[in-house]
């Protein structure tokens, strides 16, 4: 047993432990609530050339598409580059987040079915629904994965 000065030295020294253990464990605790309610961090990809060859690695595309990329003109002003995967799949890429918002903010308020991979700089879009074709056939979903992408069916079209 601890007696005299010794006791409040002992007492002092294993209530400031608590504490110190105590705030460890919900500054983390905290911390770990951020990290999960935060939105997933996509893959930044550095120019549309890097960004059609990791979609290529991917789904495969085809070594000289006969298409030119489908090149919205309502984003005057705005920085995007385009590559075509395959007859009714481009790559976009973005040198803004703003182009990137631009062009998602365009695809959302569209009444054509679309599937899309959006990544932080880049997107792939599957047009081959909005140009009443059949699907093309790619796996939008494992891309997204595959990339740290995320998938989305727009306007009811068929999920890749």
């Amino acid at each position: 047993m601890i007696t005299g000065k010794f006791k409040y030295a002992a007492t002092t020294t294993m209530l400031g432990l608590i504490c110190v253990l105590t705030a460890c464990g919900m500054e983390a605790q905290q911390s770990s609530n951020a990290q999960s309610s935060q939105s997933p961090q996509h893959t930044e990809l550095g120019s549309i050339e890097e960004a059609r060859r990791a979609v290529a690695d991917v789904i495969g595309c085809e070594e000289a598409p006969k298409t030119a990329p489908i090149i919205n003109p309502e984003l005057a002003g705005y920085t995007a580059e385009y590559a075509v995967c395959s007859k009714r799949v481009q790559v976009e890429w973005f040198k803004t987040e703003e182009a990137r918002n631009a062009e998602q903010q365009l695809y959302a308020d569209s009444t054509q079915p679309l599937a899309i991979v959006e990544g932080k700089n880049w997107m792939v879009v599957d047009m081959s629904e909005a140009l009443q074709e059949s699907p093309s056939g790619m796996d939008l979903k494992g891309l997204a994965q595959e990339l740290g992408g995320q998938f989305k069916s727009l306007n009811g079209a068929k999920q890749s």
